[in-house]
């Protein structure tokens, strides 16, 4: 299958098989802060203090981060515990996108069942970027809300983060998912949302960062005085299992990043816009015109209804290209096609390649040519791209001596 979903990606082979090299078997959920031992206390041989010890020392490389809790199981349990841990009140609430502007699906139905209230950002339907001074209004008019949720999940576009902060009252939360875009966070093609005002960052390791399924909360500070509460929102409100077997792939995942992080933004930026522009001469409708389509890994095909949009991702699925289909920001309500390039790029696409796929998507979806065919082109490009050894990962380097003393100290 030719990957195209923008929220999944390929594990490199150090990565997978760093994944077993810890025993899962043993319990590891100590917080990013001491704590006394207690109930549920397990003795820790020193291990697991040292891995989050490094993947801290990393995760503050990649994301300006000082405090780092490596502990959530995806991106959802990092976006709940926070919402727990800020909205402590009764009738506290929160303000994030909302699903026809791409945000995530998980919070709101939680969110009305702890009893947080829910309001939605405005967001210019041209431009896709939050209105500010609609959000100002909105903040005034409900002191209410305690926690401003940047949770896009169908994202095109970087958000004015310090106009955004410039705003907000000083009891109000800044909350950044980074769950798409951390690689381009980390290659610098998207603003640091911690040094940009974001108080909280939050994501998860298995898009652009491309490590096993797991989730992150990142501070800007040591002293925010939500951590406690978050960490126990986290643990063991939502989860008693942090699954430490994680905690090795995950800086493997991290120490990738930090060495291929500028050229690997760089290549999914061009590889997105060159997608756009070829699905757009192709002659689809493709979002985002205004600021060229995209300024991050995804590429947002307008199909019509929610019925042509799922019948497209079932052909497609069936011709080897796998994508997925969502409600379009900015169409109005229809809907479409949510695709992504990062796994590709990891396989080592280049621009003219992704014009390729918009060639063969094409020849599928407008051109209504016959799939058996469509799906032996497919299987013909694809062939060209091996899972193994991929690009802006550990795999190409394998034996080099910055690799080995890294794995060493790790191993050690």
């Amino acid at each position: 299958m030719l990957s195209l979903t923008a929220s999944e990606n390929y594990p490199s082979k150090t990565t997978r098989i760093a994944h077993g090299m810890v025993a899962g078997s043993f319990y590891h959920f100590e917080p990013p802060y001491d704590v006394e031992s207690g109930e549920w206390y397990f003795p820790n041989s020193g291990v697991m203090r040292r891995l989050v010890e490094l993947l801290g020392n990393v995760a503050h490389s990649l994301f300006d981060t000082r405090v780092f809790d490596w502990r959530p199981n995806g991106g959802s349990a990092a976006e709940t515990s926070v919402m727990m841990g800020v909205c402590k009140n009764a009738n506290d609430a929160i303000i994030h996108f909302s699903h026809g502007d791409g945000g995530h699906f998980a919070i709101e139905p939680f969110a009305k069942k702890i009893g947080v209230q829910v309001f939605h950002l405005p967001v210019n339907q041209k431009t896709l970027l939050i209105d500010v001074n609609r959000l100002h209004t909105m903040l005034v008019e409900a002191p209410q809300i305690k926690l401003v949720l940047l949770d896009q999940s169908f994202k095109l576009r970087e958000q004015p983060l310090r106009e955004i902060k410039s705003v907000l009252p000083e009891n109000v939360v800044l909350c950044y998912d980074c769950s798409h875009d951390s690689a381009l966070v980390a290659g610098g093609k998207i603003s640091q949302p911690l040094t940009n005002g974001a108080d909280i960052l939050i994501g998860n390791t298995h898009k652009t960062l491309a490590g096993p399924q797991k989730g992150f909360i990142g501070y800007g500070r040591k002293d925010n005085m939500f951590v406690k509460a978050i960490s126990e929102s986290l643990v063991e409100t939502l989860q008693s299992n942090c699954h430490a077997e994680c905690l090795l792939p995950m800086l493997i995942a991290f120490k990738e990043l930090e060495f291929f992080a500028i050229p690997y933004a760089e290549q999914i930026l061009k590889n997105s816009q060159a997608f756009a522009r070829a699905l757009k001469n192709e002659g689809f409708n493709v979002s985002g015109e205004l600021f060229n389509y995209t300024e991050t890994h995804q590429v947002h095909v307008i199909l019509g209804d929610a019925v042509k949009a799922l019948n497209a991702v079932v052909k497609l699925n069936e011709a080897g290209m796998r994508t997925n289909n969502i409600e379009i920001p900015g169409s109005n309500g229809g809907y479409g096609l949510r695709l992504g390039v990062q796994a590709m790029t990891r396989c080592g696409m280049k621009e003219h390649d992704f014009m390729d796929v918009a060639r063969l998507m094409s020849k599928l979806l407008l051109e209504r040519q016959d799939i058996t065919a469509v799906r032996h082109a497919v299987d013909t490009l694809d062939n060209c791209f091996p899972r193994f050894p991929l690009q802006f990962s550990f795999d190409q380097y394998m034996g080099e001596p910055f690799i080995n003393d890294f794995l060493a100290e790790v191993l050690q």
